[in-house]
């Protein structure tokens, strides 16, 4: 299947949805290898996740359209970069979903989580006291999803792996409708960054996307 979600961030970016509806098989006869992109695919044994890493490649050429020659590497955090591109990208997958946020101008990430019961168990490991304390009584396995999902995404887009959730990575606390925006800090040594995140749960609401773009900073261009 093709992008099932798309989304432009201002003048400067775009998200896009994959739902994984095609066989390994399939993605693979959509998508032109390199010959190091082939060397990774092949460290994948699970079909799920060789599905996962296709639709999202084949996502990036299709957002950033036929004409980019996107090029990646990943760096010494385990982040995805354009290797020719001085963009910012981060991507994400569960279950029959995998996601991408790509922007020109600023640092950007995303998350996509499958809902369910089990966050409940996860949550005294990525949560601050005070977050606990605000925690909803109705709903709260949805709300401790968005949460966690929330600190992925800033996680992904700080790019560091220094990072704690339930130290660094502060949520402020807000009222669950089925779309909307929230705000979070990373807080790290003399660091203080405020981020503004949105969030969307799908139609089934099986699942909840939630991204991020850090608007106080532009990408710095790598040097030649």
């Amino acid at each position: 299947m093709p992008i099932i979600y798309r989304r432009t961030i201002k003048d400067h970016g775009i998200l896009g949805v994959w739902k994984i509806s095609e066989s390994v098989e399939e993605l693979l006869s959509m998508i032109d290898f390199r010959k190091e992109d082939h060397a990774t695919f092949e460290k994948f044994k699970v079909k799920s996740r060789q599905a996962h890493w296709l639709s999202y490649r084949l996502m990036i050429r299709q957002l950033m359209g036929p004409d980019c020659e996107c090029d990646f590497y990943y760096d010494e955090h385990g982040k995805l970069r354009f290797k020719n591109l001085d963009y910012s990208i981060s991507v994400t997958h569960s279950g029959l979903y995998s996601g991408v946020i790509i922007s020109k101008n600023h640092y950007v990430g995303i998350d996509i989580e499958k809902l369910g019961d089990r966050i409940n168990l996860l949550a005294d490991k990525f949560l601050s006291e005070e977050e606990k304390l605000s925690l909803p009584e109705e709903n709260q396995y949805r709300y401790l999803t968005v949460l966690w999902s929330a600190k992925e995404a800033l996680f992904k887009l700080f790019g560091k792996s220094n990072v704690l959730f339930d130290k660094n990575i502060i949520l402020e606390p807000f009222e669950l409708k089925q779309k909307g925006i929230f705000y979070g800090h990373i807080i790290l040594d003399n660091l203080v960054r405020d981020y503004t995140l949105g969030y969307e749960f799908s139609n089934d609401n099986d699942y909840i996307l939630v991204y991020c773009v850090d608007e106080s900073m532009r990408i710095k261009p790598t040097k030649s």
